[in-house]
């Protein structure tokens, strides 16, 4: 694509599919191509413009995004996301855990006991 396109990401069944505000297709991937799934955090450091207007107030920005990798018979692409700051960590576990449900390699369900549960601080 050469235009960025806001949307949503739906996390399918079978496929992983991203939709515009309205509801559109844009494309769509079956889980089962998935190769690889990661997240990287971007610093991006306070223009000269606002270090001048705000000084030490204009702090630098972070933003998450949410890489996919597949594969098919024909072809190899990468899509990036750009989600929500502090997000992409839980989208990179939802996505790596539906492909693996799509391939059969979900791991089996488990009980924890009371015993083996520790509070957080």
């Amino acid at each position: 694509m050469i235009d960025r396109v806001k949307g949503t990401l739906l996390i399918g069944e079978s496929e992983l599919k991203f939709t515009k505000k309205d509801g559109t297709a844009v494309f769509s991937v079956p889980l089962a191509a998935i190769t690889e799934v990661g997240n990287q955090t971007d610093i991006r450091d306070a223009s000269v413009g606002k270090k001048l207007l705000f000084g030490g107030l204009a702090g630098s920005r972070k933003q998450d995004f949410v890489q996919v990798t597949y594969e098919t018979e024909k072809l190899a692409e990468g899509l990036v996301f750009k989600v929500k700051q502090g997000t992409s960590t839980g989208v990179v576990a939802k996505v790596k855990f539906a492909v693996k449900k799509a391939k059969g390699e979900a791991p089996a369900t488990t009980t924890v006991s009371s015993e083996s549960v520790v509070p957080l601080q």
